[in-house]
């Protein structure tokens, strides 16, 4: 690997609890608090008018001269969602610029000496402060030492005229993956993103807003993960218990994959508070929905009617039942140099469409290790 990919690649990781806002040197104290309790962080200004421009161009130029990816993750237009091969048009869907390709196991052209190489270093090493901060910020510990070259991720995006991206949540336990799921040594911590629109866009007429489903409450301890256990749901607040409470998945019960136990915090932080016995992954966690859990895996009725899933898996049933009531829904106008950071386990969010304008940013996922395989018997999905 060479020195300019390690630059790239050292950019990128999150981790600790309180610190003075004196200590942090781009992120203020207030958000780092609310992406810890499950809110999306929104900084305008974060990048000058001068930075956004210089950024832009360079990610135009690129893109102009072929140097972006098309994943086709994004719908567009009357076929959005059908994905209709053959009236697919590349310059309507999302494009990345990546600094690295995983699948190919080779440098991006992120990192590259295409085009404006000093421009998109000056980027690396604001990102490098972003990710000092939450590294000391947040409780996630081993985020702020990359090691391999798909550790982290990082990369220009452009949403073409139409596109947009449907709800989802950027990373999920392990046990919901089926076969992959143990299969990386890292996991997405932090999502974040810097626009590189305009100053003109104007969100009514030009779209492309990040719309995110916040929790009406904050959660009452941090979310995301427990040593290691990512978050899976919520218990919702009552008259008698008004906290929003985090429901962590448990999947390495006896150091054995797909044997899974639901979890929350005790009051004190200091223990786990199991909410169900020991079930299995598949088929429990397939094709289910908040009212499986609520009442067959959750045996006290009153705590069960508490729980949703972050983001149920997607049935003909859980569109009947529509979307979790305990959410509220906060939409990030795509305004040039605003960042935004949040959770990739907590937050679900999707991303409306843009009209007749391109859509710029700078993107990317701060990674932290996740668990190791368990030793035990693996069911294989």
């Amino acid at each position: 690997m060479t020195m300019g990919v390690c630059l790239y690649l050292a950019i990128v990781a999150v981790g600790s609890c309180t610190l003075s806002a004196s200590a942090l040197s781009v992120l203020p104290e207030s958000a780092v608090n609310t992406i810890d309790r499950g809110g999306i962080a929104v900084i305008p200004n974060f990048l000058s008018p001068s930075e956004v421009s210089r950024l832009r161009s360079d990610a135009s130029n690129l893109y102009d001269d072929g140097n972006f990816i098309v994943d086709a993750l994004a719908g567009y237009g009357a076929k959005a969602g059908a994905k209709d091969k053959a009236s697919f048009e590349s310059s309507k869907d999302r494009a990345v610029l990546p600094a690295y390709i995983p699948s190919q196991k080779k440098i991006g052209p992120f990192a590259s000496n295409l085009g404006d190489v000093d421009g998109r270093r000056g980027l690396a090493t604001t990102i490098t402060a972003l990710r000092s901060d939450l590294a000391k910020a947040l409780d996630r510990p081993g985020l702020d030492t990359p090691d391999g070259g798909d550790n982290h991720e990082m990369s220009f995006t452009r949403f073409g005229p139409g596109a947009q991206l449907a709800r989802h949540v950027d990373e999920h336990h392990e046990e919901v993956k089926g076969r992959t799921g143990w299969s990386r040594p890292t996991r997405r911590s932090i999502s974040w993103l810097i626009y590189l629109n305009g100053e003109d866009w104007d969100a009514n007429s030009d779209g492309g807003q990040l719309r995110t489903y916040e929790r009406k409450f904050p959660s009452a301890c941090s979310v995301g993960s427990r040593d290691g256990d990512l978050q899976l749901g919520w218990l919702t607040p009552t008259p008698n218990d008004p906290k929003e409470r985090p429901v962590f998945l448990d999947g390495r019960r006896g150091g054995i994959s797909g044997k899974c136990a639901l979890y929350i915090d005790s009051n004190d932080g200091g223990r786990k508070v199991y909410l169900t016995k020991e079930f299995d992954s598949d088929p429990y966690l397939f094709l289910t929905s908040d009212f499986f859990i609520q009442n067959v895996l959750i045996k006290d009725h009153d705590l069960g009617a508490r729980f949703h899933y972050l983001e149920q898996p997607k049935s003909k049933l859980t569109a009947y039942l529509g979307n979790d009531p305990g959410e509220r829904v906060k939409d990030v106008a795509p305004h040039g140099g605003t960042l935004v950071a949040f959770d990739s386990v907590a937050l679900p969010h999707e991303v409306l469409p843009t009209m007749e304008r391109e859509r710029w940013a700078a993107s990317g996922w701060f990674h932290e290790r996740q668990q190791s395989e368990p030793m035990g018997r693996q069911i294989i999905l």
